[in-house]
């Protein structure tokens, strides 16, 4: 591999990482904040069940983030022209 291929590797994973878990933690509190409300108002549990649909959501989105990140520093060895197979 090339030297340069780890870096850049390790930078965009960083990247999407961090990101990652900024949006997980404020969806997460948004989540609950809904959750609490509508507990609050009385809102039968079964009619909740958006929230759950909501969180598996999330858990997608968190590997898609993830997926993103990696292509990123793909794209980046691309322009750099350095080659994986090497």
């Amino acid at each position: 591999m090339h030297p340069g291929a780890m870096r850049i590797i390790k930078l965009h994973k960083r990247w999407a990482d961090r990101h990652m878990v900024l949006r997980q933690a404020f969806t997460l509190a948004l989540l609950a904040g809904f959750q609490f409300f509508l507990d609050n108002i009385g809102v039968q549990t079964l009619d909740r069940a958006g929230i759950e649909v909501l969180l598996a959501t999330m858990v997608v989105m968190a590997a898609i983030w993830q997926a993103a990140g990696l292509a990123i520093a793909r794209l980046h060895m691309i322009l750099k022209d350095i080659e994986l197979e090497r």
